[in-house]
């Protein structure tokens, strides 16, 4: 077996302890690889002791806002910093890639590592956002829409999963199927010399043959009886894995039985979820054919491809649960500009008063439209509502699926991000909800009007 190539690596990094070991078990793992250390900027841009000095020393809105941006991406390049000397010092070639994210974590991954034209996704899987369980939202999102191989590393690693990382065997699935075949040959991409034992998965089905060459252990099987669940594979994959002393268990993401035959494999799913060493999940669908040794010729990176999503592009995502305080009032569609200009002042005064500090950009949230008229409330999003409003009310957004669009330019050609999402709902065959929101991420203030940015938000139910 030739040794491995260079292996190009998009890593998720959030600056916790964990997402920083998941890079040192990752370079145990992969000795030789090109790491890009990707830090998703997610609003409010900036950590809360940040923007509460911000707005405390902030002469208005605009002045806040654009000195959130100015903080908050520094602060973004110096923790993707503090990953690539982590990956360097790991014995990885490593550089910082600093994106702007507004939820849906794993989904945008899969896109950048398009971008990137990566070979591998690496994943902690307590680091990515820093939630306790990141399993189950990001590292099933990025193995679900990924078309390159996603590795998650789990954490902690017991002291003998973490020696089997430098030299033991590869685990793989096999079941005969299209997508094991796939796992086989990323295994062998990915890992090179290492050996590589397929375990052979009964789920009632003739036995499959292995590839020439091969090493077949047989999984077993629950109490005799056929493994006919992904729980029950992803156990016996697990149970090997300890006794092969396995650095990691590879797995496609469909498998050949019918009950197996999803977007997201169920043995796939079930193993991120349960096995307690690194885990490759191997798309059905890859970018191209086998991997490293392909032939596949990589095209140029577009700089400005990085930079964000294309202006009125639509994506889907999943947001959390925010809460925005502001001025509310019934305001015709003609009698926005006006509105905007006498509620934006009094919020900050109110704001101010009440000594509460804007966790984010201005918000506008519209409810209730009947012909030309809607319910607006202007204001900013808030850790928690203060106890005493005064003259203010408190919007309540909604966690779960969205879509948005982001416009750039002045605010005359937004109609072009609601047209974008128009036909989007149009080709979904579904309806708009009542409620949706504005975030005015770059606006008066900050220059000319074509660099203003907006993002238009509809929640799903």
């Amino acid at each position: 077996m030739a040794e491995a190539a260079s292996a190009r690596t998009m890593v998720g990094y959030d600056g916790s302890l964990a997402a920083g070991t998941a890079i040192e078990d990752a370079a145990l793992l992969l000795p030789r690889a090109h790491a890009w250390i990707t830090y998703l900027w997610v609003p409010p841009f900036a950590s809360e002791p940040l923007r509460r000095r911000l707005w405390t020393g902030s002469r208005g809105v605009d002045d806040y806002v654009a000195a959130i941006e100015r903080e908050g991406g520094a602060e973004a390049a110096g923790l993707a910093g503090i990953g690539v000397t982590i990956a360097r010092a790991a014995g990885w070639e490593a550089e910082a890639l600093v994106e702007r994210s507004y939820g849906g974590g794993g989904l945008q991954l899969a896109e950048l590592a398009e971008k990137l034209d990566v070979d591998l996704i690496m994943l902690g899987s307590r680091g990515l956002g820093g939630a306790r369980a990141i399993l189950g939202s990001v590292s099933d999102a990025a193995a679900h829409y990924a078309r390159r191989p996603v590795l998650v590393i789990p954490h902690p690693l017991l002291s003998t999963e973490r020696t089997a990382l430098a030299g033991g065997p590869i685990l793989v699935g096999w079941d005969g199927s299209a997508g094991a075949r796939q796992a086989v040959h990323a295994a062998q991409d990915l890992f090179g010399v290492r050996r590589i034992v397929l375990a052979a998965v009964h789920d009632g089905g003739p036995p499959q043959p292995a590839p020439l060459g091969c090493e077949l252990v047989d999984a077993g099987s629950t109490a005799g009886h056929p493994l006919t669940t992904g729980r029950a594979v992803a156990e016996a994959l697990t149970q090997l894995a300890a006794e092969q002393c396995a650095a990691a268990v590879v797995v496609g993401s469909r498998g050949r039985s019918a009950l197996r035959e999803i977007m997201l494999g169920s043995v796939a799913l079930a193993t991120l979820h349960h096995s307690p060493r690194p885990v490759v999940v191997v798309p059905h669908r890859t970018a191209f054919p086998y991997g490293l040794r392909s032939g596949h010729t990589r095209g140029a990176i577009m700089t400005d491809t990085l930079n964000g999503p294309s202006t009125d592009a639509v994506i889907e995502l999943t947001l959390p649960a925010s809460t925005v305080v502001g001025l509310r009032e019934r305001v015709a569609v003609a009698d926005l500009a006006g509105f905007f200009g006498r509620a934006m002042p009094a919020v900050v005064a109110e704001f101010t008063r009440l000594g509460v500090t804007p966790m984010g950009p201005p918000t506008a949230v519209y409810r209730h439209e009947i012909g030309q008229d809607f319910d607006v409330t202007v204001g900013f999003p808030v850790a928690a509502p203060p106890a005493d409003t005064g003259r203010l009310v408190v919007e309540n957004l909604p966690a779960g699926r969205a879509v948005r669009a982001e416009h750039v330019g002045p605010y005359e050609t937004l109609p072009a991000a609601y047209a974008a999402l128009s036909a989007w709902f149009g080709a979904h065959k579904l309806i708009p909800p009542d409620m949706m929101w504005e975030e005015y991420l770059v606006g008066p203030g900050s220059g000319n009007k074509s660099g203003y940015r907006t993002g238009v938000v509809y929640p799903l139910p």
